[in-house]
């Protein structure tokens, strides 16, 4: 059976793949990609945390990452062994594509 590439945001890999204890929040996610994004036109803060929960939910749906209810609320995601050796395709900017794209200004690459 084949595995179909992934396509993920090279900045959101670079965070997943960095998350101490390999564990983050949805809302610290987005939050670092803002901060490490190199892109001038991102989309705004309500889109930005859509399409990452949409990453998010695809990675989960792969079961590459889980998530596990805190006492506190909320939850904490954790990512998956295999997520390491599954097959990514890292892409520039895609989630700042979309957003222009969702905005009119062109075509999202993927």
């Amino acid at each position: 059976m084949s595995v179909k590439f992934f396509n993920i945001d090279r900045t959101l890999h670079q965070i997943l793949s960095e998350s101490p204890g390999n564990g983050f929040r949805l809302s610290e996610l987005r939050v670092e990609y803002s901060a490490r994004s190199v892109e001038r036109d991102l989309p705004v803060r309500r889109e930005l945390f859509w399409q990452i929960f949409m990453h998010v939910e695809a990675l989960k749906i792969r079961k590459l990452i889980r998530r596990e209810e805190t006492l506190s609320g909320g939850g904490i995601l954790f990512i998956e062994p295999k997520f390491w050796d599954y097959p990514f395709n890292v892409v520039d900017g895609i989630i700042a594509a979309r957003g222009i794209a969702l905005r009119g200004g062109g075509s999202a690459k993927e």
